[in-house]
């Protein structure tokens, strides 16, 4: 009995912890495509050296996701027996 509270705790966990992940990948990719303005027609303007730290963050982020989503998938299968 204890076991299972304590699955349901981390599930718990790790669920807030893939919100907030997918909102802060979420607002990187917002961001991103602001700087990389397509109708921009001064290509030199475009800031591509944020937008690529921009993208390495939420290449960061989006690994992290799947791993969250597989650990939560673990979890939900012990849960559930």
């Amino acid at each position: 009995m204890n076991e299972r509270i304590l699955l349901k705790g981390y599930l718990a966990e790790v669920r807030k912890l893939y919100k907030e992940k997918d909102l802060e990948a979420s607002g990187l990719l917002v961001s991103i495509r602001t700087l990389l303005n397509p109708y921009e027609d001064d290509m030199t303007k475009i800031d591509t050296e944020k937008a690529l730290i921009m993208m390495k963050k939420l290449h960061e982020c989006i690994q992290e996701l799947k791993a969250l989503k597989e650990r939560m998938a673990k979890l939900e299968q012990d849960l559930n027996g």
